[in-house]
C-alpha cells in the first residue's frame, strides 16, 4: 500500500465512527463487524528489532497502531513513536485481523527474565469480556471518545525475546482502568500480546501496558503524524 492509501483507510475508519457519534445507529452493526472480522495479527522478531534500531535510546518508546478500512477489510498500520512523530512513514507494518491459527511458540527463553504485570487468567478473562460485552462497549462510545489509534508500549513486545521469525499474537481485550468516564461503562479497549497461547506459557509473556487513543495527552496530537497527515484527526 501506498502512504496515500493508508490515509485513506484512516479516513475511512474515522468516518465511520463520526457517523455513528453523530446519531447513525444504523452502522453500528457494520463497526462491530469489522472489529470481529478476526481475532488477531501476529508481529514479528524481525519486526521488532527494525523497531528497535529505530526507537534506540528514546526515552518514551512506545508503537502506534492505527485502526483503518482498506477494501472493507479492518487493517492496522503499525508505526513507532519516533517515526510518527517525525513524520516518517518509511516503515509501517501492516497487519490484516485475521482468524487463521497462529504458529504456537514453544521454545523456552531460559536466559530472558519476564516479569508479566498480568497472568494468563487475566489475559483470558479480558479477551473474553471482549467478545461478550464488545456491543456494550461500542454502545458507549458515542459519548466516548473513539479509538482510532492504540498506544502499545515497545517493551511490550522487546520483553518477549522473539527471534527472526518468531511472532507473538496481539487480540483484542476490554479492561477497566478507566478513570473518567461519561457513559458509566468503565472498560476501554486494549490490545494484549502473548508470545506463546498455551495457558501454562501465557502466564509468563502477557502484556497489556496499550491504551487507545482518542483521548490524547497534552502533548498529542504532534506525536501522531500519520493521524494528522491522513487528515482523520478529531
Amino acid at each position: 500500500m501506498t502512504t496515500e492509501n493508508i490515509y485513506q483507510s484512516i479516513k475511512k475508519w474515522k468516518s465511520l465512527i463520526d457517523s455513528y457519534k453523530n446519531g447513525n445507529n444504523a452502522i453500528e452493526a457494520e463497526i462491530l463487524g469489522y472489529l470481529n472480522q478476526g481475532t488477531h495479527f501476529s508481529v514479528s522478531g524481525d519486526e521488532v528489532r527494525q523497531w528497535q534500531n529505530i526507537l534506540g535510546k528514546e526515552e518514551q518508546k512506545r508503537i502506534h497502531a492505527y485502526i483503518g478500512i482498506d477494501e472493507n477489510v479492518l487493517k492496522f498500520f503499525l508505526i513507532d513513536s519516533k517515526s510518527d512523530k517525525e513524520g516518517n512513514f518509511n516503515t509501517i507494518f501492516i497487519k490484516e485481523f485475521t482468524r487463521q491459527s497462529p504458529n504456537a511458540i514453544t521454545e523456552n527463553t531460559p536466559n530472558l527474565e519476564i516479569c508479566p504485570p498480568i497472568t494468563s487468567e487475566s489475559a483470558i478473562n479480558r479477551n473474553f469480556r471482549w467478545n461478550m460485552y464488545g456491543s456494550i462497549w461500542l454502545k458507549a462510545q458515542k459519548v466516548e471518545p473513539f479509538v482510532q489509534i492504540i498506544s502499545i508500549p515497545f517493551a511490550d513486545y522487546e520483553r518477549l525475546g522473539l527471534e527472526g521469525k518468531q511472532s507473538c499474537t496481539c487480540f483484542f481485550g476490554l479492561t477497566n482502568d478507566i478513570q473518567k468516564s461519561v457513559s458509566g461503562f468503565t472498560y476501554h479497549i486494549e490490545i494484549i500480546t502473548v508470545k506463546d497461547l498455551t495457558i501454562n506459557e501465557m502466564s509468563k509473556t502477557a502484556e497489556n501496558y496499550s491504551t487507545p487513543r482518542p483521548p490524547f495527552t497534552v502533548d498529542a496530537p504532534a506525536d501522531y503524524q500519520l493521524l494528522l497527515k491522513s487528515g482523520a484527526y478529531l
